[in-house]
């Protein structure tokens, strides 16, 4: 009996174009049958058609007309595709994705197709988004999520820590006003919402010194800006009193408070029942639930026996806030709070979140992540990006030390902090000194970790990797005109300039050698927070070290609006680096110009290994380092630290780095530089 007699098989779909719209069909069996996948438990569609065939197809199959009636309604009759095809992606019970090109376009175009009833095909059942949202409607959608979020998910009933923030809003109720009360001891167990948003130019509603008294007394409806009002409508709705919002709750020209309130960030988030995101409001004048302009069309090809709709997929929204993994891939532009430096930390410490993007709501707990447009969880455990990464290893942990129970190592948390800070280093700030303090509370959630110490934006532990970051050079990475140095943040840092940063992609610690050592730390501190910014700070370290010189060459891609290329001089060969300052004909000097035959000190931060030489017989699992086999490894990468002489401070500065990526392919003079630090002298350096 051959193996295909064994399996499930049946006639064959009705229709050979669509495959009826089921699990996908296999190609016929020498007997004319059809594999049935279905019955093996594959429960997903994929198809490529040509839009010819399912014109053709559509005359007598409802599924094909179907989608050919979707296709139309948003690319009017007869559409031209790209290479005249489109895909069709599905899934059992859940709506269908229609995906193509226009011809001559070069931006992928998707439609999503579904009924209002359950199917056991993959044009199924998603659920109608709201037309118009306003506060009403979004309190009912919150007022179902989070009733299910408390009564069903385990991991998010972990008990509040009896706290209030200093100063909470009285939303009112009826005709009485807002206004602003300052807590009591007894209020602590009080539920209440945080604002995250935009302040942008608009914000003309604050507390200060002089308007406390009065905003203790009430605040007129007319003098609130409409994303607030929004906000604070919202929570009326809910049948709750009280909502934290940072204009109103912080006096914000008393110093001494704003300290003090900045520094409890972590705890009004934390604590906060949910948070309500204005996810796509530029500033506070535009409102928190925006018009909606995602027309969903009723499909009649399929009429009486069902109501299909067609609209444009809210895939947008899905990707951009939980899938992408690097954002500089991505276009934030529909999502502007989603740029913002403090907003990021709010984000990370919400135990509940209500986005209000301007396609639809999203609600994510620490259990899920479920929308207007799919009440299903798609994204809490797939992928993501380092915020849902986060959340799904640490975010939902009574006690983070839990973490250090499922490593073995410090590693994979050091991995989880700097794919966190380069996606922070990303989004952009009013005030760029505030880079450290608006990252204090998740340096705080850190700390309890078996990590070390924090030094301004980077710990003790496995401090190499933290060293080794470099200015974002990808063409989308923004600022670049604007590179600065941030004031009193220490050059060794990332924090310490204004701009996106990455960090080397390490795979495999144990094939990671380093000779650095971390000798002493100092710091002055801006603020009583260990974890905030600092005014000062000087780090002492050890390690091999080489001399070279500057050379500057010719703009990036011979552009002369570009910045300047670069180089370290060694073995009479020039190294690119990466200058943590972009460097400009004529530019002013300051203490990160470069000038050429500039003396810079070299200080290797660590070698990784990998691949394997030739006729060298070892264990795949071996270590890199050993001793019957010291060559075993080709260098892959070896980045050094490019440090200048700063004689204000009597130390060194840095001012960028330099990434050796040796191959086996690569000719024997690009090992120069490697031989020559694996042979250089162990040196003690200050940096500041």
């Amino acid at each position: 009996m051959s193996a295909s007699d064994s399996l499930p098989v049946y006639d064959g779909p009705k229709c050979r174009i669509c495959c009826d719209l089921m699990p996908n069909r296999q190609i016929p069996l020498p007997n004319g049958k059809w594999v049935d996948v279905q019955k093996q438990g594959k429960m997903t569609l994929s198809l490529a058609v040509w839009l010819s065939d399912v014109y053709e197809s559509a005359k007598t199959c409802v599924n094909c007309k179907v989608m050919i009636e979707a296709l139309e309604c948003f690319e009017g009759k007869e559409p031209r595709l790209e290479d005249e095809m489109f895909t069709v992606d599905g899934r059992v019970g859940t709506s269908l994705k229609l995906e193509y090109n226009l011809a001559d376009d070069e931006y992928l175009r998707f439609i999503e197709v579904f009924s209002d009833t359950e199917s056991e095909s993959c044009l199924g059942r998603a659920t109608l988004i709201e037309v118009d949202i306003d506060p009403r409607k979004a309190a009912e959608i919150a007022k179902r999520r989070l009733r299910e979020c408390i009564d069903s998910h385990d991991e998010c009933r972990v008990g509040r820590r009896g706290f209030i923030p200093t100063r909470v809003v009285d939303v009112g109720t009826g005709d009485g006003l807002p206004r602003l009360v300052e807590t009591t001891e007894d209020m602590k167990d009080t539920d209440y919402v945080a604002l995250s948003y935009c302040w942008g130019l608009a914000q003309s509603l604050t507390t200060t010194k002089a308007i406390l008294p009065k905003r203790l007394e009430g605040i007129p409806w007319e003098d609130i800006p409409k994303t607030l009002h929004e906000a604070i409508e919202f929570v009326q709705h809910l049948g709750l009193s009280y909502i934290w919002i940072d204009a109103l709750c912080i006096i914000q020209d008393d110093g001494l408070d704003w300290e003090k309130e900045a520094a409890q960030m972590k705890n009004v988030y934390e604590n906060a029942l949910f948070t309500l995101s204005a996810t796509s409001a530029p500033d506070v004048a535009t409102g928190c639930f925006l018009a909606r302009n995602n027309p969903v069309h009723e499909l009649h090809s399929a009429k009486p026996q069902h109501t299909y709709y067609a609209r444009r997929p809210c895939f947008d929204t899905h990707s951009k806030l939980f899938s992408y993994s690097v954002d500089t891939e991505i276009e934030m532009d529909n999502y502007p709070a989603m740029k913002r430096g403090w907003i990021y930390q709010e984000r990370l410490l919400s135990q509940r979140i209500l986005y209000c993007a301007y396609d639809e709501l999203i609600w994510e707990c620490r259990n899920t992540i479920t929308c207007e447009c799919n009440p299903t969880s798609l994204h809490r455990h797939h992928g993501g990006n380092a915020i849902v990464s986060y959340k799904r290893q640490m975010g939902h942990l009574s006690d983070p030390t839990q973490f250090n129970k499922k490593n073995s190592s410090c590693f994979p948390i050091i991995d989880l902090w700097l794919s966190l800070v380069q996606s922070y280093s990303q989004r952009v700030f009013t005030k760029y000194t505030d880079r450290l303090i608006a990252l204090s509370g998740i340096a705080q959630k850190f700390q309890p970790l078996s990590i070390g110490n924090y030094y301004a934006g980077i710990w003790s532990s496995e401090i190499h990797h933290q060293l080794a970051w470099t200015r974002d050079a990808n063409p989308k990475a923004l600022r670049v005109k604007e590179a600065a140095r941030i004031p009193g943040s220490p050059s060794w840092s990332w924090c310490s300039i204004n701009q996106p940063c990455v960090f080397d992609d390490v795979m495999n610690p144990p094939r990671i050698s380093t000779r650095l050592t971390a000798l002493n730390y100092k710091a002055e501190l801006s603020s009583p927070d260990p974890t905030g910014p600092v005014s000062y700070a000087r780090l002492t370290l050890s390690g091999p070290c080489i001399e070279a010189k500057i050379v500057l060459g010719p703009p990036v891609e011979e552009n002369p609006s570009s910045p300047l290329k670069a180089y370290i001089s060694l073995c009479n060969k020039q190294y690119l680096i990466t200058p943590d300052i972009p460097q400009w004909h004529n530019a002013p000097q300051s203490a990160d110009s470069l000038a050429a035959s500039d003396e810079v000190s070299c200080l290797e931060i660590y070698i990784t290994k990998k691949g394997f030489k030739d006729n060298v017989n070892v264990k795949p699992d071996s270590p890199w380092d050993d001793p019957e086999h010291p060559d075993q490894y080709y260098n892959y990468r070896f980045p050094w630290l490019v440090l200048k002489w700063s004689p204000p401070h009597d130390a060194y500065r840095r001012v960028g780095i330099v990434n050796f990526a040796n191959r086996p392919s690569f000719d024997q003079e690009e090992q120069a530089p490697g031989e020559m630090m694996r042979h250089a002298a162990m040196r003690v350096v200050d940096i500041v």
